[in-house]
């Protein structure tokens, strides 16, 4: 394994297996959409399971109603814990792409990579 350059610039590494990626499909792209997919469907179950969880302890110690989490609104603090969220799951589905990049010592023009990330989190 060979560290590269991460999402979040020189101070995040990801570690990247040496050689090629198995390969299940003709086209590599459909290989690198289904690793995203299944890293988007693992995080996506674990919030479920962990929000479940939220609720229901909530719910048996008389917390809150659900009714207020559909009218809650974030402070500046959380928003920000929200925002660092929201990078960690990007740079977790979007992974694949920047290991394929360092696997093949290819760069993104332009940085459009981190770009399109940047815009998807901004909203």
């Amino acid at each position: 394994m060979v560290a590269v350059t991460g999402l979040g610039g020189p101070t995040q590494k990801v570690w990247v297996a040496k050689g090629h990626m198995p390969k299940f499909h003709e086209d590599r792209a459909i290989d690198q959409l289904m690793a995203m997919v299944t890293a988007l469907t693992a995080e996506v179950s674990i919030l479920r399971e962990r929000l479940d969880t939220n609720e229901r302890l909530a719910e048996r110690h008389k917390l809150y109603d659900r009714d207020e989490i559909e009218t809650y609104q974030p402070d500046a603090g959380a928003a920000k814990d929200r925002s660092a969220l929201r990078q960690r799951l990007l740079h977790k589905v979007y992974r694949v792409l920047k290991e394929d990049l360092a696997r093949y010592d290819r760069t993104v023009e332009g940085d459009e990579l981190d770009r399109t990330l940047k815009e998807i989190n901004d909203g």
